[in-house]
């Protein structure tokens, strides 16, 4: 019996390398729906979306993400997904980040001309992906210009 559960976990595992074939890694899109949750003296809660489109003929999940974010050289701090993601084949997916930012750090940033320039976005860390139950830890190296717009900062919670 146990003979026979070892050659079906060895034919799944054939059958789900066979099929994937070779595996592209995601595209990143843009970063959006940035959201101040909570303000006060010391720090403010940020939320924001990090959007990546799948090449691939399969579907995973994205289980976790922890990723530390620099703005123009300054680590703002680090920023990490909550919920589990389903990621679809072929199709743009989006990962719920939130984090805190010391005003301390905040203010290290040139505020005076952000809108009015792109900043320098760097994003270092690990996502844990997977299927049918089995994740592994995918490094995350991102750099790239982005311009922040303050209009897409609203609401904050006070």
């Amino acid at each position: 019996m146990k003979d026979c559960k070892l050659l079906l976990l060895f034919f799944v595992l054939g059958s789900l390398i066979a099929s994937c074939g070779k595996v592209e890694s995601p595209e990143f899109r843009k970063l959006d729906s940035f959201k101040v949750k909570k303000l006060d003296f010391q720090k403010a809660d940020l939320g924001f979306n990090v959007t990546y489109f799948n090449p691939n003929n399969f579907g995973v999940s994205v289980k976790e993400a922890e990723i530390d974010i620099f703005v123009d050289s300054v680590y703002l701090g680090k920023f990490v997904q909550e919920q589990e993601i389903d990621v679809i084949k072929k199709s743009e997916f989006s990962l719920p980040l939130k984090g805190s930012v010391s005003i301390a750090k905040a203010l290290q940033l040139n505020l005076n001309d952000i809108t009015n320039r792109q900043v320098l976005v760097k994003a270092n860390g690990a996502v844990k992906v997977g299927k049918a139950g089995i994740f592994i830890t995918k490094p995350i190296n991102y750099q790239g210009k982005h311009k922040v717009d303050l209009n897409l900062i609203k609401n904050p919670a006070f």
